[in-house]
């Protein structure tokens, strides 16, 4: 990626106004702003100096913040060896979706918000990438893949910056989701391309940084100023269930080390059944109970869906006062 055209694209977050980089710092050009910013191991730690969350310090320093990193080799591998709770056969196809709807724009501009590590499927996103484009891996937490440290609800890109723009198992780990989905329609491109993945039926997995689940409907109204190109389950009532199990399993726990004993034995007692989402994903009636939901949507000007429509879009069997 092209560092000097990242940094044209760059914004103040407080402000929204463009910014000089300079000796290691970015500095915003508005005199009544004059925030700056750090970048630290090459890694530009957008923050805006008055967020009450996050601050610039917090991340000039090496170590976990979100992802926790095990140096322990046993714990290593038994992690390794963890089966997943969740059934989803889904998000690879999203991705190619995405991959073949984005055929013929080049350079692409790319925007990840969470994206420090790799989410299910995205691969096939980023092998259609060439040297000419522009992949954005942000994230309020080091990994892998992290460019930028920014906080989602004050994103430090010009408006219309990006063609597409990915929120993977993000939005129930912010405190206002709907702020950070009004700022991704500020910085894609019209036309541009939006997709989030977002869990309904899931339990606590963020610790202090979760605090949100999404129907399909409620989803849906949250990127209201999208049309929709495609939305449906991830995962679906098997894994729901398993997330259940497992979590009533270690709900008998009085510490922490009790806690990840059972939580996981609880995986490999239960896992087995998300392979039900196999007949499960097929079927009408898991909307209501689905572990989680996708959307996939493209920005076109002056769209908004209204709550009439939303409500008639309903795909579920459960009965409301009117029927």
């Amino acid at each position: 990626m092209d560092q000097s055209a990242l940094e044209q694209i760059i914004v103040c977050p407080a402000c929204k106004k463009p910014m000089q980089f300079r000796d290691d710092i970015f500095k915003c050009t508005d005199a009544g702003c004059n925030a700056t910013y750090p970048v630290f191991n090459g890694i530009p730690i957008l923050i805006n100096p008055q967020n009450d969350l996050f601050e610039q310090k917090d991340f000039e320093v090496e170590g976990d913040i979100f992802f926790k990193t095990y140096n322990n080799k046993t714990i290593r591998f038994l992690k390794k060896v963890q089966p997943d709770i969740t059934y989803n056969n889904v998000s690879e196809k999203n991705y190619q979706d995405m991959a073949f709807l984005l055929q013929g724009q080049k350079p692409l501009r790319i925007l990840i918000l969470g994206g420090s590590v790799d989410g299910v499927g995205i691969k096939h996103l980023k092998q259609i990438l060439d040297t000419d484009d522009m992949l954005v891996e942000t994230d309020v937490s080091y990994g892998p893949n992290t460019t930028v440290i920014c906080d989602a609800h004050e994103i430090p890109f010009a408006d219309e910056s990006f063609d597409l723009i990915i929120a993977q198992a993000v939005l129930e780990h912010v405190l206002d989701p709907f702020q950070c989905v009004r700022e991704m329609h500020r910085v894609l491109k019209n036309k541009g391309l939006i997709y989030a993945e977002t869990p309904f039926m899931q339990q606590v997995h963020g610790g202090k940084y979760d605090f949100l689940r999404f129907t399909h409907l409620g989803h849906r109204r949250m990127f209201r100023k999208f049309n929709e190109i495609s939305s449906g389950v991830v995962a679906g009532a098997g894994s729901a269930l398993v997330w259940s199990l497992k979590y009533f399993l270690t709900s008998f726990a009085n510490t922490k080390k009790v806690d990840r004993i059972l939580s996981y034995g609880g995986t490999f007692l239960f896992f087995w059944i998300k392979y039900f989402d196999i007949i499960l994903n097929k079927s009408t009636g898991t909307i209501d109970a689905a572990s989680g939901f996708y959307f996939l949507g493209r920005k076109e000007e002056g769209y908004l869906l209204s709550d009439r429509e939303l409500l008639a879009s309903y795909r579920g069997f459960r009965y409301s006062a009117e029927e």
